[in-house]
């Protein structure tokens, strides 16, 4: 006769411990995964592009409607610039929400106009307002994303900042050049 073999630590009362609700564990990866990825201003599709899977998947996994492959899960945790581990550990603390800093469509235009390099006189015409319009629309743009303050530049870092929040997309390269 052969012992019996003992499955999984075992809790105070003896036998084997009981096994997760794995759609309680789905749910609460996903709520991690927001969670960090709001804590860090960033957008389901921006996230997406940067762990190199769609912004469908990211909201996905996220509501913990998916069963998350390992490997999707590292790519997430890549995105978020964080290791794995960090994000399953017992010590992991919810990160303080940002307040979102959301530009408006219109801001969102100029902007894009604005990545041109076109002077506000320019897009002006291209969006059908008035150049003081346009400048005080960029100067919105310039205190939501926080680059107000710089002396030079701002117009190239609220491109920057507000492609790394996803509120703009990336440039795409002109390959000729």
């Amino acid at each position: 006769m052969t012992a019996p073999t003992r499955v999984g630590p075992s809790p105070s009362g003896g036998g084997p411990a009981a096994f997760p609700d794995l759609d309680d564990l789905a749910a609460d990866i996903g709520d991690r995964i927001r969670a960090e990825r709001l804590h860090r201003g960033w957008s389901q599709a921006h996230l997406g592009a940067r762990a190199g899977v769609t912004k469908k998947y990211v909201g996905l996994a996220e509501a913990g409607h998916t069963s998350l492959p390992v490997a999707r899960l590292a790519q997430l945790c890549h995105g978020l610039g964080m290791p794995m581990s960090d994000l399953l550990s017992d010590r992991w603390v919810m990160p303080e929400r940002k307040t979102p800093r959301v530009l408006t469509p219109r801001q969102v235009q100029i902007l894009a106009e604005a990545r041109t390099g076109a002077p506000l006189s320019v897009i002006a015409v291209r969006v059908g307002m008035s150049r003081e319009s346009v400048g005080s629309r960029m100067s919105e743009v310039y205190r939501v994303l926080g680059v107000a303050h710089l002396p030079y530049g701002r117009r190239e870092a609220a491109i920057r900042v507000a492609v790394e929040r996803g509120l703009l997309e990336p440039a795409v390269l002109d390959d000729a050049a």
